[in-house]
């Protein structure tokens, strides 16, 4: 399989060296005047991975193949566009022009993302996922990457009106060749956007409590605060048509305080799980503001009060990382 990495972060990196190890064609698109230095000395990657239920430390040098402009005359099959939510409309008017016939996987957090991409894409050239198997950041060295094996842990994948296509079937395997359980669901949409919620309130949360999950899972008030903050943004879901009950892991959010702490302690105590959350926080200051920004405009338009959110918005917005 032919496959493009659109943004050569720690996520997209990991699951195009995943994808490589397992036979694929993998090349990853660039900036400008990134190539040469790539192709000369590789991308370090630095990984813990805990599949198969120990940890394994690996140090490697990925050598993707390497682009800095997108052609469509480059013929790729799949381009997985795994680029901060920040960044999403940069990049729709290049992949309006050059993705060819190519399948384009949005791999990435979305909240309000869907009508500007049928904007510039017809509605058969794309599909959604989410990257939940892998998280990470970057230092001088290189990447650093986590690969869970955490029973919460997918690849998520899905069209939009929830039919398991050639193209879903295809990718799902392609992960799964490569260790990196996928899922097919049938509600991508109702999935994507409660997660874009409960990623906000929690990110914010673990910033409020000093920018670790180790202080935040330790902290049961800022914890309430994080998950007040979640069904205030499911709220916002609902009102705009997408109940996040549909899915069974956001029931959660919804249980009285008392059971729901000391589960999301459990959960997130987890060192895997730290480790991603720790590694995305270093360097998404900007995007989690925008997150942030983007529920409370969408509270304000259907007079929702969101003092939680807010408040943990003062937060992030005070925050130098």
């Amino acid at each position: 399989m032919n496959i493009l990495i659109y943004g050569a972060g720690t996520i997209g990196c990991t699951y195009g060296w995943q994808l490589a190890e397992a036979g694929h064609d993998v090349s990853i698109l660039v900036r400008e005047g990134k190539k040469q230095s790539i192709e000369e000395n590789g991308i370090n990657i630095h990984c813990a991975d805990y599949r198969g239920g120990q940890k394994r430390i690996e140090n490697i040098v990925f050598r993707p193949k390497v682009i800095e402009v997108l052609s469509s005359e480059n013929n790729y099959e799949y381009i997985i566009v795994s680029v901060g939510c920040d960044n999403l409309k940069s990049v729709l008017p290049i992949l309006s022009e050059s993705a060819g016939k190519a399948h384009i996987l949005f791999f990435q957090n979305m909240w309000n993302d869907f009508d500007e991409i049928a904007k510039y894409l017809s509605s058969d050239q794309y599909f959604f996922g989410f990257p939940f198997m892998v998280g990470g950041g970057r230092d001088e060295k290189g990447l650093n990457a986590i690969i869970s094996d955490s029973k919460y842990s997918k690849t998520m994948l899905g069209e939009a009106n929830g039919e398991t296509t050639p193209r879903i079937q295809k990718i799902a395997k392609a992960m799964e060749s490569a260790g990196l359980k996928p899922f097919i669901s049938n509600q991508i949409i109702t999935w994507l956007i409660p997660h874009f919620a409960f990623i906000a309130g929690f990110s914010a949360g673990v910033i409020k409590a000093g920018g670790t999950m180790k202080a935040f899972t330790a902290n049961s008030e800022i914890i309430k605060e994080a998950i007040r903050s979640v069904r205030e943004g499911f709220l916002v879901c609902s009102k705009s048509g997408i109940n996040p009950k549909m899915e069974k892991v956001n029931k959660l959010y919804y249980l009285p305080l008392w059971i729901s702490v000391p589960v999301v302690k459990k959960i997130f105590g987890n060192e895997a799980m730290c480790l991603m959350f720790d590694g995305y926080l270093k360097h998404s200051n900007n995007e989690i503001k925008k997150m942030l920004e983007d529920i409370l405009e969408d509270g304000k338009m259907y007079n929702i009060e969101m003092p939680y959110l807010k408040r943990l918005q003062k937060s992030v917005m005070g925050s130098t990382k």
